[in-house]
C-alpha cells in the first residue's frame, strides 16, 4: 500500500482522469488498496483470472524488470533488503529519466510527462467512443466476417 500512497501523493488532489489497471493479486484486491484508491478518484481496472493478456504493458514492463535488473544492475549479487531497495530506486531514476521507451517515440517517460505538462502534446480521450464487452475483440471480428459472407451470398 505504501507504493500506491506514494502514487496518490504524486498525482496531487486534482489530477488529469486516472485508471489504475492491476492484476487480481490480494494486495490489489483488499479493502484497503480499494478504499485507497476510491478515495483519491482512481479508477480501478482488474485483469479476468488467469488472464495477462487483459494488461500486457504492465506485464511487458515486469518482464524488463527482471531483465534488467538480473542483466544491468546485478540484483541477484545483492545480499540485504538495504542494497535491493536501492538498486530499485537506482533503477525507477534510470527507467524515468534515461531509457527511451518505444511506445512514447522514444522519449523517456520523464521526457513525455514534461512534453504533455507543456501542453506539446495533444490530449487524446482513446476511450470516449469505446464499447465495453466481454465478448474478447477476435470472437467479434469472426462474428462480422460470418455476417458479411451471408449477406454476400444471398445477393448472389
Amino acid at each position: 500500500l505504501d507504493g500506491l500512497k506514494d502514487v496518490i501523493s504524486l498525482l496531487g488532489r486534482e489530477h488529469e482522469p486516472v485508471i489504475l489497471h492491476t492484476d487480481r493479486g490480494s494486495v490489489y484486491a483488499s479493502m484497503a488498496y480499494g478504499e485507497l484508491v476510491r478515495q483519491a478518484n482512481i479508477t480501478r481496472s482488474m485483469s479476468r483470472p488467469g488472464k495477462p493478456t487483459d494488461n500486457p504493458v504492465n506485464e511487458s514492463l515486469n518482464g524488463w524488470i527482471k531483465e534488467e535488473m538480473l542483466t544491468d544492475f546485478h540484483i541477484d549479487r545483492l545480499r540485504n533488503e538495504y542494497d535491493i531497495a536501492r538498486a530499485f530506486g537506482q533503477y525507477v531514476e534510470y527507467w524515468n529519466t534515461q531509457r527511451p521507451c518505444y511506445a512514447i517515440a522514444y522519449h523517456t517517460p520523464k521526457q513525455y510527462f514534461d512534453l504533455y505538462r507543456q501542453g506539446k502534446l495533444k490530449k487524446e480521450n482513446k476511450f470516449e467512443n469505446r464499447v465495453l464487452t466481454t465478448t474478447p475483440k477476435f470472437v467479434l471480428k469472426r462474428k462480422q466476417k460470418a455476417e458479411n459472407q451471408k449477406n454476400k451470398d444471398k445477393n448472389i
